[in-house]
């Protein structure tokens, strides 16, 4: 059980108050969450299910026999607990066991988990969308690239590879309010991709309602593929990320993106070509033409 001292324990309370009440398989699973709670902030009922040996519907009805309306309350009440730093830190921790502090463990621990995400990303049913979200890139008179957090980052790199290659783009990459001004530039003939991970969180989901409002179309490149995402976009593209107890790892998610940055620069071969030949005379021009 992990959490921030002086926090209150809400989880750890009603487990405690509760636990003589639950069956034995409900016992299991709240133990469970109780022994794994970052991990348990990044799993669905069914994945929970899965790694308890139990139904997704024993997870449910633990949760609920616990006092919680569901399992996004729940996570929220666990994550308020831990608080966002304590989970990063946990994860990286075990992730860090698990390399056990040796450099050729930590390089076969990268190779797999993107082997893993790749061969994922390979499969008939996500290059089919791939194949449709570069038609809708395309189409588009410019692109916007949504993400947060280590996302963000991510967002403005592939807004500079669209970019460099004849398709204009922005990112929509900060939080809370600041985020307004950076939507106010979205418009219609837009396409967005939006990268989000766990929580379908206030920012992703305001994004989310401006793209419809303008109707401009949706990408969502997920980790897993849920049914509120899926009602709101156009294409979903699944690229796995590392087990839930782990540190992340965005690679894949990089490639993700320069497929469909590769993708549409060979749909506009001749503007992105241009635009090449503008960035090579552009770069002379600030040598010195040297």
């Amino acid at each position: 059980m992990e959490t921030v001292p002086g926090q209150l324990d809400r989880f750890g309370d009603r487990l405690r108050a509760r636990r003589a009440r639950l069956s034995a398989r409900m016992r299991l699973v709240a133990d469970f969450i109780d022994q794994n709670r970052a991990s348990a902030v990044s799993l669905s009922a069914i994945e929970l299910a899965k790694e308890i040996g139990v139904s997704d519907a024993t997870v449910i009805r633990t949760v609920q026999a616990l006092g919680f309306e569901g399992l996004v309350e729940l996570k929220a009440t666990l994550a308020s607990a831990m608080g966002e730093r304590d989970i990063i830190s946990i994860k990286m921790a075990a992730t860090l066991g698990g390399v056990q502090q040796d450099a050729e463990h930590a390089m076969d621990y990268v190779i797999q988990e993107h082997r893993h995400a790749l061969d994922h990303l390979d499969l008939p049913e996500n290059r089919r969308a791939v194949a449709r979200a570069v038609a809708v890139l395309g189409q588009a008179q410019r692109i916007a690239v949504f993400g947060i957090g280590a996302s963000g980052l991510l967002a403005d790199y592939a807004v500079r590879l669209f970019a460099r290659n004849g398709k204009p783009a922005y990112a929509l990459n900060r939080t809370g309010i600041a985020l307004a001004e950076q939507l106010l530039e979205m418009s219609p003939g837009d396409a967005l991709i939006v990268m989000v991970q766990q929580n379908i969180h206030r920012e992703v989901a305001v994004t989310l309602q401006e793209a419809a409002r303008l109707d401009v179309p949706v990408i969502v490149v997920t980790g897993q593929r849920r049914r509120a995402l899926s009602s709101q976009c156009d294409e979903v593209i699944i690229v796995p990320r590392a087990s839930a107890g782990d540190a992340p790892l965005h690679g894949p998610t990089l490639a993700c993106l320069e497929m469909l940055m590769l993708g549409v620069a060979a749909l506009t071969a001749e503007s992105s070509l241009d635009s090449m030949a503008r960035l090579v005379s552009l770069r002379k021009a600030l040598r010195g033409g040297k």
